[in-house]
């Protein structure tokens, strides 16, 4: 009696089917970069009068940036859109930490949660800002100053997000290494830029408040921070 040997069949390696697309997904970090600054930097929101100002003011406020305002609005959806997908990296990336230090699992679905909050938040403050203007010089100042208003809360609950993702990968990233040391430092100091921005709720009597010149800072540390941790793991990721 014969035997006749049988091929295995072959079977493709997933890890080296989806190297590809983990790459293209850490460069999704590269991409929010420039969507995020030109929203933010176009957005009505530095522009837009104090609580207290005149009706007029707030008529030509409309009236001069309800084109930027739909700009910012384009360009931040477009930021957050790409965000989600660089978050799907990230997310890989951190996982991979949990088994070397104890008690890395729990920042980093503490920073995925956070990030997540950010992401949405700020982008609901941003888009807010721009619908309180867009009727330009139709726009009836009452409703421009309500709506205007009400983005502190979405501003916030974001400031809030950001500041506990970026201290959740500072910690994880130097305890771990799981990315460049140097980032580390750079959320920290973002995640405490964050949180000071809360304490406008303790003080903001309709003229602004000296807590909110954090934000700027704040947001940079987060565009340099998403760049240089999307650099990583694109290099990081096997070919």
């Amino acid at each position: 009696m014969t035997t006749q040997a049988v091929e295995a069949p072959q079977v493709s390696d997933p890890a080296a089917d989806l190297s590809p697309w983990q790459r293209l997904l850490a460069l999704s970090g590269v991409a929010f970069a420039p969507l995020f600054v030109v929203g933010w930097l176009a957005s009505a929101v530095s522009d837009s009068p104090n609580y207290i100002a005149t009706e007029q003011k707030w008529i030509k406020w409309a009236h001069h940036d309800h084109i930027k305002g739909r700009v910012s609005s384009f360009a931040l959806v477009l930021a957050a859109f790409v965000f989600i997908y660089f978050l799907g990296a990230l997310r890989s990336v951190l996982e991979e930490a949990e088994s070397s230090v104890r008690g890395s699992r729990e920042l980093a679905r503490v920073a995925f949660a956070g990030a997540l909050t950010g992401i949405v938040g700020v982008t609901m403050a941003f888009v807010s800002i721009a619908n309180a203007s867009a009727p330009g010089a139709n726009a009836d100042p009452l409703v421009s100053k309500a709506v205007s208003t009400s983005t502190a809360g979405p501003f916030l609950v974001g400031a809030a997000g950001f500041s506990a993702f970026l201290l959740a990968t500072g910690v994880l990233t130097l305890r771990t290494g799981v990315l460049s040391r140097w980032t580390g430092f750079v959320a920290l100091v973002g995640s405490g830029c964050f949180f000071i921005t809360l304490l406008t709720i303790l003080n903001n009597s309709g003229n602004g408040s000296a807590f909110g010149y954090a934000f700027f800072p704040a947001m940079l540390s987060l565009v340099v921070w998403t760049v240089a941790a999307s650099i990583s793991t694109y290099r990081s990721t096997p070919t």
